[in-house]
């Protein structure tokens, strides 16, 4: 009742004409006003790291780890890392993402690969780097990274993968893989670099050992990008705020030869993370408000919490990143016949904004009921894909058929956009209308 009456109060605030026309005729109007309130959605928005509290509501953690860490010995695997991450991201309730290292300048020791691979004959390269600046790496010391082309690194990782991907691919509690593997921090930069055919090579482990789970590429390689969008990847920049990585991007003569990039959204996720933290943008003088925009005019899904402390002036800014990225659904405006006869069928038709940068990958569906005192009565699927729902404003109409044996009376009309799989709850709706469990109480009929 509590809720009813809620929402007769909100019909006479937003709404003067919210009922109108006579008998029969009687049409039921209800607008809705955005809300700016930040929340969690699954495959969209901020990510946290498993080292970090959020900063913002998340759906995902973010985990890069050594290859080393999950095959201490050849053909033996301990996946406790990665299972840990998930029991503790369902306590948070996000997923995980992943990206596997086979050389980690930020690396506690020489090895980022397994020992036993260069034991086992695979060459490699020593590399130095690390130092003052924090972005270049971590302590100073000698570490070693694979010969990519290799053919006992290509063999022996390939075989890793695999076992990867027996065990998580189609989890739901791993939201995305990054293509990694390859060039420091697997970012796809390396001062070694392996002929093209050998690095499409990396891309096809991943490509034959996810089939369900999405796969984002790294930007850095330009010229194997192409290869691997045309796969179905995603991909990802790790370098925001750098104005030189803003000038080579889309549109850019680097990029002119990678076909498809500029639409890459409209199909799989995209990725970023800041070259560095607020301070260090700030000692570049570099401007953290065109990294912002620059996320947002790429059409971000997700964004790595790298950013560290952030002052309150640039905070609203922040904010507004992390509202935007991704998919975010606005129910406008909503509109029906006050009253029903059982055995009838009841139109209700909807105005919705997506007015995030992004869209939603997973399927959902547009489902409404109507709920008295004693519970839902009344539950239909609308003929809708909110997949399709690109940034931009649609119309959509649904049509509930009332049981003839519905007992008569008062009723809510709900709607909730809900998970099929039933693996995550009703996505969360940037409307001000009441809601509970993700069921937002939109408006009430009359059943005959």
């Amino acid at each position: 009742m509590m809720l009813r009456r809620s929402l007769v109060l909100l019909l006479v605030a937003l709404s003067p004409l919210a009922i109108f026309g006579s008998g029969a005729e009687k049409l039921r109007r209800v607008h809705f006003q955005e809300v700016d309130t930040l929340f969690a959605n699954p495959g969209e928005g901020w990510m946290e790291h498993s080292s970090q509290s959020a900063r913002f509501p998340s759906s995902v953690t973010y985990l890069r780890l050594d290859w080393a860490y999950f095959e201490p010995r050849e053909g033996q695997y301990d996946w406790k890392l990665i299972d840990d991450a998930i029991v503790a991201g369902k306590r948070r309730g996000s997923a995980i993402a992943l990206r596997i290292m086979t050389a980690n300048a930020h690396s506690a020791g020489y090895y980022s690969s397994p020992k036993w691979l260069f034991d086992s004959g695979c060459k490699g390269f020593e590399y130095l780097v690390g130092g003052d600046d924090p972005t270049s790496g971590g302590a100073r010391i000698p570490r070693i990274e694979p010969d990519y082309a290799d053919p006992i690194y290509l063999a022996k990782h390939d075989a890793f993968i695999a076992a990867l991907g027996k065990r998580y691919d189609g989890d739901p509690n791993v939201e995305f893989l990054d293509i990694g593997s390859y060039g420091i921090w697997g970012e796809w930069h390396t001062t070694h670099p392996a002929p093209i055919a050998v690095r499409q090579q990396i891309v096809d482990m991943y490509l034959h050992a996810f089939k369900k789970t999405p796969l984002v590429f790294m930007s850095d390689d330009k010229d194997v990008m192409s290869y691997a969008l045309a796969h179905g990847t995603g991909f990802r920049r790790d370098g925001v705020g750098s104005p030189w990585h803003a000038e080579h991007w889309i549109g850019s003569p680097a990029y002119s030869g990678v076909q498809g990039m500029a639409d890459t959204w409209k199909k799989a996720p995209v990725v970023f993370e800041w070259f560095g933290d607020y301070a260090y943008m700030k000692s570049k003088g570099w401007s953290f408000d065109a990294a912002v925009q620059f996320m947002l005019d790429n059409h971000v899904t997700m964004i790595n919490d790298n950013i560290g402390k952030v002052p309150p002036a640039a905070m609203p800014q922040l904010e507004k990143l992390g509202r935007l990225a991704g998919y975010r659904f606005v129910l406008r405006d909503l509109s029906h016949p006050s009253s029903v006869k059982r055995g009838d069928s009841l139109d209700v038709n909807m105005n919705w904004e997506n007015v995030g940068v992004g869209k939603l990958y997973r399927a959902f569906n547009l489902s409404l009921s109507l709920r008295n005192a004693s519970g839902r009565a009344v539950v239909i699927v609308a003929n809708a894909d909110p997949r399709q729902w690109l940034p931009g404003s649609r119309d959509l109409s649904a049509s509930m058929r009332i049981p003839s044996n519905l007992k008569p009376g008062e009723y809510d009309l709900e709607v909730a956009l809900t998970d099929p799989a039933r693996q995550h709850g009703p996505l969360k709706l940037a409307i001000d209308a009441p809601e509970n469990e993700g069921w937002y109480l939109v408006s009430h009929v009359t059943v005959k």
